[in-house]
């Protein structure tokens, strides 16, 4: 079972670099101890439970039907019991164990976008609004949390003329604005600031 990836590039396994269970002096075969071994899968959960890509271990696993490995943390009976929860839906499964919603946002926004061809993505989905775990999401903040795996700071934009483009290129928040104005347009320092800013005022007020 594969996450659908229409008009996305193909999965790669760069994130095996940043693994933490490939720094040196870490003992592969504890990730491959079974259940009746209990300490070494303490052991190899104490190494998951530090790692910077887990999630991307967990897809992998699943993706590759992985059936032996310590995945994450989690063997893979447990592995088998969040994909039969999920019914068989890798993006809800990882979603569930790793408590990580951003995997189930992009695994949306894969779903429901489609490239023009044009440098453009466009938004299929007639909602306007998605329900993610008892959340509500706009579709530019489902988009935004997709693409960057983190919040925006404060509200989202589409700045193209497209209809529906949810393109990395065409949404920008708050910040990205400020950063993209024209210098001329941009709030200036005084500096030396002015008599009548008092002691501790702020001169890029």
């Amino acid at each position: 079972m594969k996450i659908p990836t229409r008009g996305k590039p193909a999965r790669t396994s760069a994130w095996k670099d940043k693994a933490a269970c490939a720094a040196p002096g870490i003992d592969p075969d504890i990730f491959h101890a079974g259940e009746r071994e209990p300490e070494q899968v303490d052991e190899a959960r104490v190494v998951c439970n530090g790692c910077p890509v887990r999630t991307a271990c967990l897809t992998a696993a699943y993706e590759e039907g992985d059936m032996w490995g310590i995945r994450s943390g989690l063997t893979p009976r447990q592995r088998n019991a969040h994909l039969r929860k999920a019914e068989g839906n890798i993006a809800r499964a990882v979603t569930e164990a790793l408590d990580d919603v951003t995997v189930l946002l992009r695994h949306l926004y894969e779903v429901h976008t489609q490239p023009t061809g044009d440098g453009h993505l466009l938004w299929t989905d007639n909602r306007h609004f998605i329900n993610v775990r008892g959340k509500p999401y706009t579709v530019h903040q489902l988009a935004w949390l997709a693409i960057h795996g983190q919040p925006s700071v404060g509200h989202v934009q589409r700045t193209c003329d497209r209809e529906s483009c949810v393109s990395e290129a065409c949404l920008a928040d708050r910040a990205t604005r400020k950063q993209t104005r024209p210098r001329h347009e941009r709030p200036v320092d005084r500096w030396p600031p002015s008599p009548r800013d008092g002691p501790g005022s702020d001169p890029g007020r």
